[in-house]
């Protein structure tokens, strides 16, 4: 039977006993559930009295609007993507959504939609049912009575959210867990009395609960202490992404707790927070272990920031963990730069600042080993904070010292990006040390730019507005989208290092690499490579057209006094250059992987040394005797654990503000 027959008169049937579609109108109208029914298009045609009663909307109000009319607000476009794609892909969908009564109030349910379809397959209807919400109040009613609640906030406690955690990790496979803490509560209470207190407590759980459901996942709040709350989220993508997902809410939770707390109508008070972060894997442990071990890691922090703390599973990394918090907080970050050099004529482009964090026994810690774990820590922020401030200082010392300035690019993770106003605190630091705009670049992750489009638009207008420059940093290993890239006000793309390295032998990355430089320059944007180690790499960079590159060949980083030198200098790369230019054999960009095994660019070193195409050859030997002067000149910085160009690059790779 076709659905449509559902929405037919009533009182056009003859017999509505024993007729099915009355029969179905009636189980519709009386069912305890809330339900709602839509045409294909999304519009209301029916609700039952359920459905009225839950919202507050008589079903003539809601007759032929949409039910995004409900919404909340508090769950981005990002979340209603999801679900209509995951509807319109499997049939169905099921999930906790956040709507809004007609008097105001947000409140959550567990949702089903499910598509019903014609005999031919195409869809005619939506139905949408509620479960358990017929009557919210009881069930709050219920959850009190059981001693499930928090009596001042409403919120789960600590043994209900512990319960309501172990189920979530059953039913879901991996958890993450918040754990908040309101530093100096018990202070706060002598000050301004119990009321005020409890109004704190009041707005933290409000702001935990909006948090949780702006997230796009799935999240329980708990009240877990006398002045401790709790978040356990589920990512919406239960990938590898879900680590830049809980950076992105922890962010926005520390936001969100930074702002004032309204005690009475004449009186505000401010409120710091530190948080932890653990995560909870099916059959790795309990949630009651994964709220400890949140708590934590929570309590490792200095009480100064409400920055992300994660906990460590090992003694080592945890002590590690601490010491680089010591190092960011006491300012022991070095800052190391590398030459961006343009390729079609040899002009240092830019540079970037890259991290380096050596220990006081003077070892050194790789950035492949710290940036991670900064990472896993929530420190990221804060190093990257470092990094911004101790690069746009050396930039004003150049600038005393009357030397030509390149452009300093500084990546910007997603933690500093995702803050209230990221471009205040990037103003703030070039107006304190007198450095113009220009002078600055920030490389940003293609994730963190993956959420609500309207505030990742105006942070990057922001940042555009005060005139630096804004490049997608490791393009084509996230979430690479022609939309946002027509959309962003972005100068330049910079190749994932991996592409570069495995474009000799891999026929798939040397085209992906030539697709990206292609698409760069049509949408009036350059393109820069990293991980520029061989000639080969250079030769075929150069024949595409790719117009800026880093990498060993070319130079690796160096200190501030080091950079000073060259750029006073002569820049020595330029010799590798004009030599490739010199001798750059006659095959077509078209073409170049295709002639490339017999191009003596190509050419293995060892066929090289035996004597095959002798000029090719001395051009090889400069690269050489070129990579070796950088290696050994007095104004570079050695990396640590590294035994050849190539594996030193690759572990000075990483996100922010290494790679």
């Amino acid at each position: 039977m076709d659905i449509s027959e559902i929405n037919g008169s009533a009182t056009a049937q003859k017999r509505p006993g024993h007729d099915i579609g009355s029969v179905l109108q009636q189980a519709l109208q009386q069912a305890p559930a809330p339900i709602v029914l839509t045409d294909n298009h999304g519009v209301i045609v029916r609700v039952n009295a359920a459905f009225e009663r839950a919202t507050g909307y008589a079903a003539s109000e809601l007759r032929g609007q949409r039910p995004s009319m409900l919404k909340s607000g508090l769950q981005g476009d990002g979340f209603y993507r999801s679900m209509w794609a995951e509807l319109a892909q499997l049939g169905h969908w099921q999930g906790e959504i956040w709507n809004r009564h007609k008097d105001g109030r947000t409140f959550q349910e567990c949702l089903s939609i499910v598509a019903l379809r014609h005999l031919d397959g195409t869809v005619s209807h939506y139905l949408g049912m509620y479960s358990g919400l017929a009557s919210p109040m009881q069930a709050r009613k219920k959850m009190v009575e059981h001693g499930e609640t928090d009596s001042t906030t409403g919120l789960l406690n600590r043994c209900a959210f512990v319960c309501a955690l172990q189920r979530l990790c059953d039913q879901r496979g991996l958890v993450h867990v918040l754990a908040l803490d309101i530093d100096g509560f018990t202070d706060f209470n002598e000050q301004f009395g119990l009321v005020g207190g409890d109004a704190v407590l009041r707005q933290m759980a409000l702001r935990c609960t909006q948090v949780g459901a702006a997230s796009g996942g799935s999240c329980i709040v708990g009240r877990v202490g006398p002045d401790e709350f709790a978040l356990g989220l589920v990512g919406p993508s239960r990938q590898e992404a879900d680590k830049d997902w809980i950076q992105q809410v922890a962010a926005q939770l520390s936001a969100a707790v930074a702002l004032p707390c309204e005690l009475d109508g004449a009186r505000k008070a401010a409120v710091t927070a530190s948080i932890g972060l653990a995560s909870l894997a099916l059959g790795q442990g309990t949630a009651a272990e994964a709220l400890l071990h949140a708590s934590s890691a929570r309590q490792q922090g200095d009480g100064c920031s409400p920055a992300l703390q994660r906990y460590e599973t090992h003694d080592g990394q945890r002590r590690l963990a601490h010491a680089l918090h010591e190092a960011i907080r006491l300012d022991q970050i070095d800052v190391a730069y590398q030459p961006k050099v343009e390729l079609s004529s040899g002009r240092l482009a830019g540079v970037e600042a890259l991290a380096r964090w050596t220990l006081a026994d003077g070892s050194s810690v790789p950035p492949s080993e710290f940036i991670p774990l900064a990472e896993r820590r929530g420190l990221v922020g804060l190093l990257g904070d470092r990094v911004l401030e101790r690069a746009v200082g050396q930039l004003a010392r150049w600038r005393s010292q009357g030397l030509d300035l390149p452009a300093v690019a500084i990546n910007f993770s997603a933690l500093q990006f995702h803050r209230d106003n990221p471009a205040r605190q990037v103003a703030q630091s070039l107006a304190r040390h007198a450095v113009p705009a220009h002078l600055l670049e920030l490389e940003l992750t293609e994730s963190l730019l993956i959420g609500e489009m309207d505030t990742v638009m105006q942070s990057l207008k922001d940042l555009r507005a005060l005139g630096i420059a804004l490049s997608i940093d490791d393009f084509g290993t996230g979430y690479s989208s022609l939309a946002y890239l027509r959309r962003f006000p972005i100068q330049y793309l910079k190749i994932d290092r991996q592409f570069v390295a495995d474009m000799a032998d891999d026929p798939g990355a040397y085209e992906v690499v030539k697709m990206i430089v292609t698409l760069a320059h049509r949408l009036g944007l350059r393109c820069i490579a990293e991980g520029i180690e061989t000639l080969e790499q250079l030769v075929q960079l150069r024949a595409m057209g790719c117009d800026e590159g880093q990498g060993f060949l070319l130079a690796r980083p160096m200190n501030a006094e080091a950079l000073a030198q060259l750029l006073a200098g002569t820049l020595p790369w330029q010799a590798l250059l004009a030599d490739v230019t010199a001798n750059s054999p006659a095959c077509s960009d078209a073409d170049q992987y295709a002639c490339g095994q017999s191009c003596a660019y190509w050419e293995h070193p060892a066929a090289i040394g035996a004597g095959i195409n002798t000029e090719n050859s001395r051009l090889e030997n400069i690269a050489v005797s070129n990579r070796a002067e950088l290696v050994h000149a007095p104004w570079t910085v050695p990396p640590a654990h590294a035994t050849s160009p190539v594996a030193t690059s690759r572990a000075e790779g990483g996100m922010c503000p290494t790679s």
